[in-house]
């Protein structure tokens, strides 16, 4: 029987880095989740736990003056980012296309702050707040830290910071998981072709699709590589 994959695998195992020139964390269940139908996921998956637990951090201001209401905003903003700057477990960043950017206390002055959809006089900034995922967390464990982190912030005038939306995910270049997916791969062909016999080959379409995730568990994801495998009458 023929096993029409592992050529193909041999030249798109590449380094990590090949499929993007950047590092990049990604939001798992944000602006770029993508909804996969279940029938459409492919049965070789990588799973592991999230990089990073992450919230949105929503941090308001009303004071009538504008530039007192800003005044107070940033100072705000400067000191939740000294107070992430001092902790191991916590980072500050903002999101951009579904893309995660540390803040740091120097780019607060920088940031362009919004104005409340519902009050004209109420100035806005949204954060992400984020803390490792480790190895015996839970969901309450780790969404503890960030809680504990937004609680403790001491705001400037009549500055809020609260916590607003879903508990989310990210994971930092998912590129570099792709041969190991890739091998998962070649060891369910492997194991259909033994399963099928001779007079059978294997093809396997669409390994040049970029790595995907979804949302496998609380603080869990499943890595993929959209494909297909067939099995055909060998010629």
């Amino acid at each position: 029987m023929k096993l029409l994959v592992f050529a193909a695998i041999a030249l798109l195992a590449t380094p990590a880095m090949a499929q993007d020139a950047s590092v990049e964390e990604i939001v798992v269940t944000g602006s770029r989740m993508i909804e996969w139908d279940p029938d459409d996921i492919p049965a070789v998956q990588l799973f592991r736990r999230a990089d990073n637990l992450i919230a949105e951090v929503r941090v308001v201001n009303d004071t009538r003056e504008p530039a007192g209401r800003r005044d107070e905003l940033t100072r705000t903003l400067r000191a939740m980012a000294r107070s992430a700057a001092g902790r191991a477990d916590i980072d500050l960043s903002i999101e951009t296309e579904g893309v995660l950017v540390p803040l740091t206390e120097e780019m607060v002055s920088t940031l362009t702050l919004g104005v409340d959809g519902m009050r004209s006089d109420t100035s806005v900034a949204t954060l992400i707040v984020k803390t490792p995922v480790r190895a015996d967390d839970t969901l309450d464990s780790a969404s503890g830290r960030l809680e504990d982190f937004v609680e403790a912030v001491q705001p400037v005038g009549r500055s809020l910071a609260d916590i607003s939306g879903d508990w989310q995910l990210s994971i930092v270049d998912p590129p570099q998981y792709r041969p190991a997916i890739l091998g998962l791969i070649a060891g369910d062909a492997r194991q259909a072709s033994a399963a099928f016999g001779a007079g059978y080959s294997v093809q396997v379409t669409g390994i040049e699709n970029r790595v995907t995730w979804r949302q496998s568990g609380p603080l869990d994801l499943g890595l993929f590589i959209p494909y297909t495998l067939t099995v055909v009458p060998t010629p």
